[in-house]
């Protein structure tokens, strides 16, 4: 007899097979969305500020919103799909997000511009968080892995090569484009989504949305110094890697006179760097474990933000201050991220689901802070940058530090 809480799911017509080209593409680029939505329009933070005639930090708010409304949808995503169906829910985020990417293009002034972010932020993390269920669905563990690998190799090539597009648009047609670009990329994306996804899940749960469940599960993580302890490791570093992330184009472009296009390519420079990390931690995950290798991910972020820190206190300046040590800085975090989600998740195989969602959220939410630091300290120097990439890897390692305390000996 079939679990009362659940109810069979009537499949929708669709023309992709599970392990197919075009359904491969289709969830690699619900995965790229994210980092799409941000790193395209980087080159362009210091344009629009001057075109808006707006301080920095209030331009910095467009990142701030987009990841708090990315942090909160994930919350949610997973359990309204385990509700309502995948396909629905998809569809709709997909919606919203390509209307909402509409009105940033054509903002007449910052308010507008920061809400239809943080709609566009809200909306884009129903393709990401979806994206991952349905390999789930449609695969069974082993197949669903390999796919999984061609997704998260998407998280490397697509914030490297994301400022080199945004900036030869900023270069030859201004920063709107950029958002006009997102648009059809959202159109584009929904259709081909409504014409060959079909529904992935084969029972709704009709509790998923139980409000008592949902609070007692995220009650019991928060309560877990293991979960807290390597949640706040990847979040601390990716809190860093964005201080990076929102700074570096008012430095390279506004700081030191490089254009938007010039800008791209140190960016994918630095990115190289977590590209090596992620490999090297593939390979010695297995000898060295995810324990240590966040530990050593945690040094070297330190080492580069470190290092650049020292080069600026010593009065050197120049595009090698702040590539080199960043791109250290990204080795690092190429070891700490995929290692510190193993430890935040491995102790929760019956909440998985939930631990995964608050991840996220914490993620996002510890983001959207360091940006608003980063906007509130601006001096027109490269230091608001600096310190919050030491303060980054400096934290992280910490957090390390508080999981290492509660792991059984």
């Amino acid at each position: 007899m079939a679990d009362p809480g659940t109810a069979r799911y009537p499949a929708a017509p669709g023309r992709f097979a599970p392990e197919s080209l075009a359904m491969t593409l289709l969830l690699t680029t619900l995965v790229a969305f994210g980092a799409l939505s941000n790193n395209m329009y980087l080159p362009s933070l210091p344009a629009m500020a001057r075109e808006l005639g707006v301080p920095i930090s209030a331009v910095l708010g467009t990142l701030s919103a987009f990841f708090i409304g990315f942090g909160v949808g994930q919350l949610f995503y997973g359990s309204l799909s385990d509700r309502f169906g995948r396909r629905p829910v998809l569809l709709a985020g997909l919606a919203g997000y390509t209307v909402a990417s509409a009105v940033c293009a054509f903002a007449p002034d910052i308010t507008t511009l920061v809400a239809a972010r943080l709609v566009q932020g809200l909306a884009a993390a129903a393709s990401q968080v979806l994206a991952r269920a349905i390999v789930r669905d449609l695969l069974p563990p082993d197949r669903a892995a390999r796919l999984m690998s061609v997704m998260a190799a998407v998280f490397t090539i697509v914030p490297g090569f994301a400022p080199i597009l945004g900036g030869l648009l900023e270069a030859a047609f201004g920063w709107r484009v950029t958002f006009m670009v997102l648009t059809a990329i959202g159109v584009t994306v929904s259709v081909t989504t409504w014409r060959g996804f079909a529904e992935s899940l084969k029972r709704l749960d009709n509790r998923a949305l139980d409000g008592a469940i949902l609070l007692y599960n995220y009650t019991a993580l928060l309560r877990s110094p293991v979960f807290i302890g390597y949640t706040f490791a990847f979040a601390f570093n990716f809190a860093g890697m964005f201080a990076f992330h929102s700074a570096s184009s008012f430095v390279f472009i506004d700081l030191l006179g490089f254009t938007p296009a010039v800008y791209g390519l140190f960016f994918m420079a630095v990115v190289m760097g977590y590209l090596i990390g992620s490999i090297a931690s593939a390979r010695m995950t297995i000898g060295t474990g995810y324990r240590r290798l966040v530990a050593i991910g945690g040094i070297i972020a330190i080492s580069g933000g470190g290092a650049m820190v020292a080069l600026l206190a010593a009065g050197f300046h120049g595009w090698w201050v702040i590539v080199g040590p960043q791109f250290v800085f990204m080795l690092g975090t190429g070891l700490i991220m995929p290692n510190s989600i193993a430890g935040a998740l491995a102790p929760f195989a019956d909440k998985a689901g939930a631990a995964s969602a608050l991840f996220g959220f914490l993620q996002q939410a510890t983001g959207a802070v360091m940006i608003w630091l980063i906007g509130v300290a601006a001096d027109g120097s490269e230091w608001p940058m600096a310190l919050g990439i030491l303060a980054g890897g400096m934290l992280s390692l910490a957090a390390w530090g508080l999981a290492q305390s509660a792991h059984p000996r």
